[in-house]
C-alpha cells in the first residue's frame, strides 16, 4: 500500500511539474509572437488570422527570405466573386514560381480542420482550370501559370495537429493561439500597438 501511494505521489509531482514547465516555456513563446506581431497591420480580429501569422514566421526557417517570398492571404475569384482564400503561398524568388501552398487552420476540432483543409486545396486545384483572378491583399495579381508547378501543397495546425493527421503544427496550441490573439486585440484596443 505505501509503494502504491508513493508511486501516484510521484507520478503526480511529476506531471505537474511537466505541466508547470511547459506552460513556463510555452509563455516566453507566446511573448515571442506577441512581440514579432504586435506591429504588423494585420486583422487580427478573425480568429484565424494570428495562427496564419504565426505559421508564416515558422515556415521562414525552411523557406529562408533569401530565396523564398512567403505572402498570407491570397484568394483567387471568379467572375468578380470570391472562391476563396490561399492561407499561404511560398514564392521561389529565383522563378517567379509558386514552391508551396499552405492552408493554416487552428480550431478545435483536428478532424473538422484537416478537413475543411483538404476541401480548401481541392478547391483552388480544381479552379486553377477555370478562368480566375488570383490576387493578394494589396491588389496584385498573379497569373495561373505562377501555380502550375507547385511542389507541396501541405496543412498546417496548432500544436498537437501532427499526430491528427496534419503535415506541420505550430508551436502554440489551441488555447495558447487564442491567448495571443486576445494579447495582440488588447494591446491594439489601448492603442499600445499598431
Amino acid at each position: 500500500m505505501k509503494w502504491s501511494l508513493c508511486l501516484v505521489f510521484t507520478v503526480c509531482v511529476f506531471q505537474s511539474l511537466n505541466s508547470f514547465g511547459k506552460s513556463f516555456g510555452q509563455e516566453e513563446v507566446i511573448q515571442k509572437y506577441f512581440d514579432i506581431l504586435k506591429n504588423e497591420s494585420t486583422d487580427f480580429e478573425p480568429t484565424g488570422a494570428v495562427c496564419e501569422r504565426v505559421a508564416v514566421r515558422e515556415l521562414v526557417a525552411e523557406y529562408p527570405a533569401d530565396k523564398y517570398f512567403i505572402k498570407n492571404g491570397i484568394q483567387y475569384d471568379e467572375r468578380n466573386m470570391t472562391i476563396g482564400e490561399l492561407d499561404v503561398v511560398v514564392f521561389d524568388k529565383a522563378t517567379g514560381m509558386v514552391e508551396a501552398v499552405a492552408e493554416v487552420k487552428c480550431w478545435k476540432s483536428f478532424e473538422g480542420a484537416r478537413k475543411k483543409a483538404k476541401e480548401q486545396r481541392m478547391r483552388f486545384q480544381t479552379y486553377l482550370n477555370k478562368n480566375i483572378v488570383i490576387y493578394d491583399d494589396e491588389g496584385k495579381k498573379y497569373p495561373k501559370n505562377q501555380f502550375a508547378l507547385v511542389r507541396r501543397y501541405f496543412a498546417i495546425s496548432q500544436f498537437g495537429g501532427v499526430g491528427q493527421g496534419f503535415d506541420v503544427e505550430l508551436p502554440l496550441d489551441f488555447k495558447e493561439m487564442m491567448e495571443l490573439r486576445k494579447r495582440l486585440l488588447d494591446c491594439r484596443a489601448f492603442k499600445n500597438c499598431l
